[in-house]
């Protein structure tokens, strides 16, 4: 019947090969990617394979539609299993469930579970289950390939330590307009790999290896490694620490002698965040000409820095960003620890689309349900899609109704948008990582949030949401839209077209001048 793989075009063999009995798990950001995977491990199987698909949260004849008649097994039984309350326990179960419906030996089987089944299992309970199954898929002669979507860091941390139960343990997302397919150990018949990571790229049959990769980097220069081309205002009035370092009053002179060199460690400064989108544009430029072995170190010298705009500057060229108060000691440390890297971020060659996948939309405030989710939908499946956002479903108290909640919310950040729906209320923060979601609801509520809601639950994206729910609900009420917020993003415009122009006014004294 001849070998199974995971099919991902141009990937070697032992990379991707699934043995017999063995356990394959691969943690996807996107359900949608998730899906792309099904189809091509399927697609695949020869037609004399034998195979079961079996999805939670997902509809299994979505996952066979698209397969071409003459492509995949002659059969295929397909399972769902539930994606509510009960999913934990049914996933806890499943090896008895297919006890029970006799799998034939030798079967290929491909489960599809969504990782906010599995938030609240315990790492025992979780090597329990790993060990149990694959005992299980032993005794039969199957193999069993779990793609598991949403983010669930902790998950994985707790399956990367599995690697006596676990045959492979990978894992795909989508970063800075590439996908990334980090393969952390692959057991297969050709032996073990571990500690790669590649580059992918959707074609009509699925992932397939990009071109970059496939390409063999070219030699690179090294002679002026350990040369330091640096702004003068970054040492703070210190002298050059050695002949090796270069100091410049004036950015652009610096980046004139650093586009002759090729590993030089370049370092420049930043002192406000108008001056982010310019520096990356620079730094996109020097990157651009003078290849990956070029240190590009950005100090930040008062705190301007948002997510988005570090982002932007790493994805542009820049190897470190070291943050305002930074000791000048620490500075240096930072400085020495960053030789001998090599920048490994995707160049884009097209910046005005780098910078469109990193802006936020251009909406704030409550919106209705069908436009909060027709507005998340753009977000996760469009390019800024790569960012981490929080979307949070919030259980207002009892004692609260629904005008006395949302007085104290307050959605100032372009991309901050927020819903109620059937007495929950639904937050959605653009470009913000998981551990600036404490200071970001402090900063939207004017009471704390714990007195205001008593729960808050982070979904792993759009699909987590009930989406017939939203589409269904009736319009909002026009009281509540005052809440909401759209600004174009040509300010200068907007003004010019409401009329607006500076006025004299004269205030009057309330008590004499002495």
């Amino acid at each position: 019947m001849g070998h199974v793989t995971l099919a991902i075009r141009h990937l070697q063999d032992e990379e991707m090969l699934l043995r017999k009995g063995g356990l394959y798990w691969i943690a996807l950001d996107r359900t949608s990617d998730a899906e792309i995977l099904a189809q091509q491990f399927l697609s695949a199987l020869s037609e004399e394979h034998i195979a079961t698909l079996i999805c939670s949260g997902t509809d299994p004849e979505t996952i066979v539609k698209t397969l071409a008649a003459d492509s995949g097994p002659s059969a295929l039984r397909m399972f769902s299993m539930p994606h509510d309350a009960s999913a934990r326990k049914a996933f806890t179960t499943l090896t008895s469930d297919l006890k029970r419906i006799k799998i034939a030996r030798g079967s290929y089987l491909l489960l599809m579970v969504n990782s906010d089944s599995l938030d609240n299992l315990g790492t025992e309970q979780l090597q329990h289950w790993c060990e149990n199954t694959r005992q299980w898929l032993l005794s039969i002669n199957c193999t069993l390939l779990v793609l598991c979507s949403g983010q669930s860091p902790l998950l994985h941390e707790c399956l990367s330590r599995l690697n006596e139960q676990l045959s492979g343990l990978a894992q795909l997302y989508r970063q800075d307009g590439a996908i990334h397919y980090q393969l952390n150990f692959w057991h297969s018949d050709l032996g073990v790999c571990a500690a790669q990571t590649f580059d992918l790229e959707v074609t009509d049959i699925g992932f397939s290896l990009s071109d970059s990769q496939l390409s063999s980097p070219s030699q690179i220069r090294t002679d002026d490694q350990r040369i330091y081309l640096t702004q003068r205002s970054a040492l703070e009035g210190s002298a050059p620490l050695s002949e090796q370092w270069r100091l410049f009053e004036h950015r652009a002179d610096l980046l004139q002698q650093a586009a002759r060199a090729r590993a030089a460690c370049v370092i420049v400064t930043l002192e406000s965040n108008q001056d982010v989108e310019p520096l990356a544009r620079q730094l996109h430029g020097l990157r651009e000409q003078c290849g990956a072995a070029l240190k590009i170190i950005v100090r930040e010298m008062e705190s301007c820095l948002r997510y988005r705009d570090e982002r932007l500057l790493l994805t542009c060229g820049a190897n470190l960003i070291v943050p305002a108060k930074t000791t000048l000691a620490n500075f240096l440390s930072m400085v020495e620890s960053a030789q001998g890297q090599i920048w490994r971020y995707r160049q884009t060659a097209d910046i005005q689309s780098l910078f469109a996948r990193l802006r936020p939309p251009a909406r704030r405030g409550l919106l209705p349900p069908r436009e909060f989710i027709d507005l998340l939908d753009e977000v996760y499946g469009g390019t800024s899609g790569e960012l981490a956002h929080q979307l949070l479903q919030l259980r207002p108290r009892g004692d609260l109704n629904i005008d006395q909640y949302l007085s104290q919310i307050t959605l100032r950040r372009f991309g901050d948008v927020a819903c109620a729906l059937d007495g929950m209320f639904y937050l959605f923060l653009f470009a913000c990582r998981g551990d600036g979601l404490e200071p970001a609801l402090g900063n939207i509520c004017r009471l704390p949030w714990r007195d205001i809601f008593s729960e808050c639950k982070v979904l792993s994206g759009v699909d987590a949401l009930p989406r017939q729910d939203f589409v269904d609900a009736p319009e909002m009420p026009e009281a509540l839209r005052l809440a909401t917020g759209q600004v174009t993003t040509d300010l200068t415009h907007a003004i010019t077209q409401s009329g607006y122009a500076p006025q004299r006014i004269t205030l009057p004294l309330s008590e004499p001048c002495p």
